[in-house]
């Protein structure tokens, strides 16, 4: 059961709310003025590893009431969206899209989409590092909802999206 206490941002997260913070953590992180020590720092998160202060600085001072809740989930948004650099977010481009249009196995986006918490949030960063190397830039509205949906209808809901979003680009690929 929800936590009442949460923001609408945290409880909701398929909110227009969390696509606002999402859009703005990726503009302030991809900022050229963005500390460059502590971009590197968001990097080196590790859901193995306990976080780093440069992440519970970020986080006080950007993020709103009731990230604690889901500290892992927001080690992972914040570490991807760093490693992926200065445009890790486009809004307009899908990560199922995206992942179809460089050939990320099936079986990667499987273990990807049945996966919770840490085994979760590796395989999220595994999927940043692998569309970074590739020059990609994704909707992190995607990858965020499915990191902090608590809810399993939701987290079924961004699972389809991204599967769908995959298989549909794929089919096209091969036509």
């Amino acid at each position: 059961m929800p936590d009442a206490t949460l923001s609408p941002t945290l409880s909701t997260p398929e909110s227009p709310s969390l696509a606002r913070l999402i859009g703005r953590i990726a503009a302030l992180i991809g900022s050229e003025n963005f500390p460059t020590g502590e971009r590197a720092a968001l990097k080196r998160l590790a859901p193995d590893r306990p976080p780093s202060l440069a992440f519970y600085r970020f986080c006080f001072q950007h993020l709103p009431e009731g990230w604690q809740r889901q500290i892992g989930a927001w080690q992972t948004v914040l570490a991807g969206l760093a490693l992926m650099g200065t445009s890790a977010h486009r809004p307009d481009r899908s990560v199922g899209q995206a992942l179809a249009e460089h050939r990320y196995s099936e079986a990667r986006l499987e273990r990807l989409l049945v996966a919770q918490d840490d085994v979760l949030y590796t395989l999220s960063l595994r999927v940043a590092r692998f569309l970074a190397a590739k020059g990609e830039s994704v909707n992190w509205l995607d990858l965020a909802r499915l990191l902090l949906a608590q809810d399993r209808e939701k987290r079924e809901a961004v699972r389809l999206q991204i599967a769908g979003d995959y298989y549909r680009h794929q089919k096209n690929e091969k036509d």
